[in-house]
């Protein structure tokens, strides 16, 4: 769940510009996850991928010796001793695939569901024997794309091939439940100024969404738990949007063919969109057969969120986590009633905005997030 506050603005009520949300489609590709483990050497260039925690679906798998790889599941850190090891020398991809998917009790694909796929630590995909021989260290995403290791609250890893200018920027970590990354930098003042300018000569008007089933039926108006205007931002609007699309596509590593147009969202003083989600729990629309299907029944919907924020305010316009910290519910299983409820996980308030994670917009900074978890489960968090 997120939830987006933003009153008391100050600038003179100057409006909050949280920017573009770009939403990210798994169409063609899987998305991925993974689960990482700990190492004794200090000198493992897998040790700092390393959690206490653990983050289904993602799994990373250290180079020991040779082609020799220990295992790693989830990312959690345990002791070498008690890892499992695999042999790349030996058989086909097909092979060390159908070896990796016992160890990992990875589960069988379902229809429309992308298979999982393997990474380099900066989210480039292995797609032969010889790559991940060659490879320190490699994780495994069962969603079939690629996710950045969250590892723990603070972690950072720094990133140079992400703007245009060559300057680098640093994705950090700002929560693992749910996953939540903070870049600071990403856009220029310069650039922030001229996103918004095009915003205005597109015109704004009053943000709608997609309303549940029930809400349909009791006749609910979209501006009872959304008030924000938006404008949708193409690339051929402008060479700086096709550039920002580009950036964005660098920061996250994928294609930007998977990316939705650019959403622009202003909150005057005072205006809000209430706590939601930003992939599509399909049985809250049990009449609606066009939204499932235009998800493929799950499997092809909004893997990310990544939000730009154009302005300074003084006060307010966060956005709000509000289930920050709650467990991931029955993480294995692939969905059911179980996944939405169990100890320590419960349904926040819709409207308020006094609990959670709280990230207040900085000029020029994104955040990402993640809508899924490794496994293609989509995250309640």
């Amino acid at each position: 769940h997120l939830l987006i506050c933003s009153s008391n603005m100050g600038f003179g009520h100057e409006p909050f510009w949280p920017g573009q949300i770009h939403r990210l489609r798994a169409s063609s590709y899987m998305f991925l996850a993974g689960m990482l483990v700990a190492v004794t050497q200090a000198s493992s260039p897998a040790q700092r991928y390393l959690s206490e925690d653990f983050f289904p679906g993602m799994h990373l798998l250290e180079k020991v010796k040779a082609e020799t790889f220990r295992i790693y599941p989830q990312c959690q850190r345990i002791d070498a001793g008690e890892a499992a090891t695999i042999d790349l020398s030996k058989g086909s991809l097909e092979q060390v695939r159908e070896e990796l998917e016992e160890l990992l009790q990875i589960p069988e694909r379902e229809p429309l569901e992308l298979p999982w796929a393997m990474f380099d630590v900066e989210g480039k995909r292995l797609e032969d024997l010889a790559s991940l021989r060659q490879a320190e260290a490699f994780f495994i995403l069962e969603i079939g794309q690629w996710m950045w290791p969250a590892v723990q609250v603070g972690f950072e890893q720094t990133l140079r091939d992400v703007r245009q200018d060559g300057v680098a920027v640093v994705l950090r970590t700002l929560s693992v439940r749910p996953v939540v990354f903070e870049v600071k930098d990403f856009m220029t003042t310069e650039e922030t100024e001229e996103v918004m300018e095009i915003g205005r000569k597109q015109g704004l008007h009053s943000s709608l969404g997609q309303m549940q089933s029930r809400d349909l039926k009791s006749g609910k108006a979209h501006t009872e738990f959304r008030t924000s205007k938006q404008a949708w931002l193409s690339n051929n609007l402008s060479p700086l949007i096709e550039k920002l699309d580009e950036r964005t596509s660098q920061l996250t590593r994928i294609p930007a063919s998977h990316n939705e147009p650019v959403q622009l969202l202003r909150y005057d003083e005072g205006k809000y969109y209430h706590s939601h989600m930003d992939w599509t729990e399909l049985e809250l629309y049990p009449d609606q057969p066009r939204i499932w299907q235009d998800t493929h029944f799950g499997h092809q919907d909004r893997l990310a969120t990544v939000f730009w924020y154009l302005n300074d305010v003084a006060e307010g316009g966060e956005t709000i986590f509000p289930k920050h910290g709650q467990p991931i519910c029955a993480p294995r299983s692939r969905g059911g009633p179980e996944t939405s409820h169990c100890d320590g996980s419960s349904d926040p308030d819709m409207q308020s905005c006094e609990t959670g994670l709280k990230v207040k917009p900085t000029r020029g900074s994104v955040i990402l997030w993640y809508n899924f978890v490794a496994t293609g489960r989509g995250d309640r968090n």
